[in-house]
């Protein structure tokens, strides 16, 4: 199956596409990336393009960087977390299916979010309510694609995957406090070279 036939069946039969990519070579890790790097790409595009009205942020306010940060380490440590606790707890899912599969469920952001990003430039300021409802139903629906992601893979019961879910979530907040620990730590090791080698040199 090609990638563009997966792409569309995980909107329409999202049960028969995660059963189907756990056959063997029906994924690849490449998938994963042209997904994210699409995503980031739509990112970019809606916020270049939302309306002048509901706009909350002026061009220059906008960092490519962070906001590639701010996908791809959700989903990185998703993907870290969601196989690290499934497999302690008996998951099927083997980390190659997490890690594609979970790409895959950003489509309907991917599909949905440039043309909901046009009709902004339509929208009056008093039909906000429709763009922050479309809004929400798009990340509802990328959320309830996770979750059928993580019982088709897992072969969990509901009482299980609710469990799942929540050490998921717990173990992507430990990853983060770590990775915020370390960074600290390592810009303060740096700094403390950096001081003392610039001590060092003014003395000499």
């Amino acid at each position: 199956m090609s990638t563009m036939q997966m792409m569309r069946q995980i909107l329409a039969r999202p049960l028969d596409f995660f059963q189907d990519i756990q056959e063997p070579g029906q994924l690849k890790w490449s998938q994963a990336f042209l997904l994210i790097l699409l995503t980031y790409m739509v990112r970019m595009g809606s916020l270049l393009m939302l309306g002048y009205h509901f706009e909350t942020r002026e061009p220059y306010q906008i960092s490519y960087f962070h906001e590639f940060v701010w996908i791809f380490i959700p989903w990185i440590t998703w993907c870290l977390a969601n196989w690290s606790v499934s497999t302690i707890l008996d998951g099927e899912g083997k980390f190659k299916e997490i890690f594609v599969g979970s790409a895959f469920c950003l489509m309907p952001y991917i599909l949905l979010s440039i043309p909901l990003t046009l009709l902004t430039n339509i929208f009056a300021l008093s039909e906000a309510t429709i763009y922050t409802s479309s809004v929400t139903f798009i990340f509802v629906w990328v959320g309830l694609l996770i979750l059928i992601k993580v019982k088709v893979l897992h072969d969990f019961e509901l009482g299980k995957l609710v469990l799942i879910t929540f050490l998921t979530l717990l173990g992507m907040a430990i990853i983060w406090f770590i990775g915020i620990l370390l960074y600290g730590l390592i810009n303060q090791f740096i700094s403390f070279f950096l001081d003392l080698f610039k001590e060092v040199r003014f003395r000499l």
